[in-house]
């Protein structure tokens, strides 16, 4: 009499564990199609961030033209210089955007925020954007502070480098109602900071990061968008960020020097 009974129990028991397993094995199925699906969300959540990051930068420089006269801050601050204040060289680059542009954000001038205390987010980074070891660099992003983002270095362009054959120098401030295509004209964009990979995956690039303006050999293609591939944010100088994939040009050993009349980079036609 006894034995059905525990049979009975028996096969219960098997029952619940078969469907049990069965369970886990949907759970386990579900949390698999889950992990790519998570980390898109992450990863397009981390781009909109750094689109909206560009977008207050681009607020920033708009105010601050429409009390200047229509001028813009100098791309470069004091770092160009080694840090020094008020180079007798450069005396522009204490005018540079990263100090005159915070305090419209609520934010301090990077200059008076102390080594050791620089932000590593808000509107200074892209949460998508994470400096590799110091040791991996001329400088320490750690303790110095490190740019995800950099400013047009064309378009002040008050150095040799860079200009176009038989072009003169420009002013180190641009005014912008002489730029010829606001809203094609790049104003702020993602930078590298790998100094492994450099511009093309070329080679070394230590002092990625460092600088608040670069050329455009320092265009990262940070982001990946499914039907898109990689690319990254940047700010034009009508204050509207956009999404480009097609700056970074491997075919192109060294294109820190961008074409004649490219508006893209330069504000106006030389």
């Amino acid at each position: 009499m006894d034995s059905p009974q525990i049979t009975g129990r028996g096969n219960a028991a098997a029952f619940t564990l078969i469907e049990l397993l069965v369970v886990m094995a949907i759970v386990i199925v579900l949390a698999v199609l889950a992990v790519p699906w998570a980390l898109r969300s992450i990863n397009a959540a981390r781009e909109r961030a750094c689109a909206a990051n560009l977008r207050a930068w681009g607020q920033a420089f708009m105010v601050f033209a429409a009390e200047h006269q229509g001028l813009l801050p100098h791309p470069d601050d004091r770092r160009r210089d080694g840090g020094a204040p008020g180079s007798s060289s450069h005396p522009e680059h204490d005018q540079g955007y990263i100090d005159l542009l915070p305090p419209y954000m609520g934010e301090r001038p990077w200059r008076d925020i102390p080594e050791g205390e620089k932000p590593r987010g808000g509107i200074w980074q892209c949460p998508a954007a994470k400096p590799r070891p110091d040791s991996e660099y001329d400088y320490k992003p750690s303790r110095q502070g490190y740019h995800s983002y950099a400013m047009n270095s064309y378009l002040a362009h008050d150095f040799y480098f860079g200009l176009p054959w038989d072009a003169e120098l420009q002013p180190s401030f641009l005014y912008l109602p002489r730029a010829q295509n606001t809203a094609a004209t790049i104003l702020m964009f993602e930078q590298t900071l790998d100094p492994g990979q450099g511009y093309g995956q070329a080679g070394s690039f230590r002092s990625a990061g460092y600088q608040t303006a670069e050329d455009a050999r320092a265009v990262t293609e940070r982001h990946r968008r499914s039907a898109e591939g990689l690319g990254g944010n940047v700010l034009y100088l009508d204050g509207h960020a956009g999404w480009r994939d097609d700056l970074w040009d491997e075919t192109t050993r060294n294109p820190r020097i961008p074409k004649r009349g490219d508006l893209t980079w330069f504000p106006y036609e030389y």
